[in-house]
């Protein structure tokens, strides 16, 4: 990518995605396949989960494998009760290091870096840290900082998206979107992560969710306090006030578009390019529009409206024509020549 390309990404709270996680790839993952529920999985997940296990990278700090960063070997893991929330907590680094003046290569994760110690010159390797070593976790981090202009939390998604626009300078219309892949009888809309209102069951559930996937309580934490301190520098004023807007335009956005105005259970979306791809134990929302659209406000409509899968096949199909539809399209433009000559 060019040298000035704007890099952005998004991470959610563990807890909340270990939640999503065990019912969308229940079969996929042979550690959770193993589990009777996720309670039982986070109450003694090494009964289930094996490092390498088919599908088991959803298993455990899931965010840190998407981001493409290293894994210790597993052996290195120093043990402990994985009841015990604090047994694996790790320490993170200052968030907030504005605009990157030095990109770290990936690769050199991997590489021994000289350190000082005792006024001795040594040799560490990342892979040298267990899992939950601070050292480690400060790494992947330290690069994550060095490629991302800005990783945006799911828990505040319209405070991401104001400073999304922000920062590429465009308007709110430009972020104006509609949920996807929302489950039936889940939340509709992500809330800071916390234990607040929870019963004292699910804050254990939350607690172990965390400690379990340490890597990725890290990554939250620090980009929680990147993404606020961002906020504070956007004003939280201001921010409140575009944060209305949004969600205004958002809601006059789908009284126009949809039927009945919001989500609906996928047996009431009868078109294919709006039904969402349906997997796991749960059932995915998807939308329906309304059927006295306008050409012009249909093809707005469609673009919110068209979940992820079929929003992917018609970017391929632009990037990557058939060459059916180049000569299709090569064909039409010497026909218009032609007759523009004649």
């Amino acid at each position: 990518m060019p040298s000035d390309s704007f890099f952005f990404s998004i991470v959610r709270d563990p807890a909340a995605l270990a939640r999503s996680a065990f019912s969308y790839y229940k079969s996929t993952s042979s550690a959770f396949r193993k589990a009777p529920s996720l309670a039982a999985f986070l109450a003694n997940p090494r009964a289930f989960y094996q490092p390498g296990g088919r599908g088991d990278y959803y298993a455990r700090n899931l965010l840190w494998f998407d981001f493409g960063l290293p894994f210790p070997p597993e052996k290195r893991i120093k043990r402990g009760n994985p009841k015990d929330p604090d047994s694996h907590q790790g320490h993170v680094l200052p968030s907030g290091t504005g605009p990157r003046a030095q990109i770290l290569d990936p690769n050199a994760l991997l590489q021994p870096v000289s350190t000082v110690a005792d006024g001795h010159s040594q040799a560490v390797s990342p892979t040298s840290f267990n899992l939950g070593s601070s050292s480690f976790i400060q790494w992947g981090l330290a690069w994550l900082d060095s490629v991302f202009d800005l990783v945006m939390v799911a828990e505040y998604f319209d405070e991401s998206l104001v400073l999304l626009a922000d920062a590429l300078c465009w308007g709110l219309d430009d972020v104006v979107g509609f949920m996807h892949n929302a489950q039936a009888g889940g939340e509709q809309g992500l809330r800071a992560a916390g234990t607040g209102g929870l019963t004292a069951e699910d804050q254990q559930l939350t607690a172990r969710a965390r400690a379990w996937n340490n890597l990725d309580w890290a990554l939250y934490v620090h980009f929680n306090r990147s993404l606020w301190a961002r906020i504070e520098q956007y004003g939280q004023r201001r921010l409140k006030h575009a944060v209305a807007e949004l969600r205004a335009r958002r809601e006059a956005m789908a009284k126009h578009c949809l039927q009945g105005g919001k989500a609906l259970d996928p047996k009431y979306i009868t078109n294919s390019q709006f039904r969402p791809f349906q997997y796991g134990s749960a059932k995915v929302l998807g939308y329906a529009l309304r059927s006295s659209l306008s050409p012009k406000d249909r093809e707005d409509c469609e673009r919110l409206a068209t979940p992820e899968l079929q929003y992917k096949d018609k970017l391929d199909a632009k990037q990557f024509p058939s060459p059916v539809s180049i000569s299709l399209k090569t064909s039409r433009l010497l026909s218009s020549r032609h007759q523009a000559t004649d």
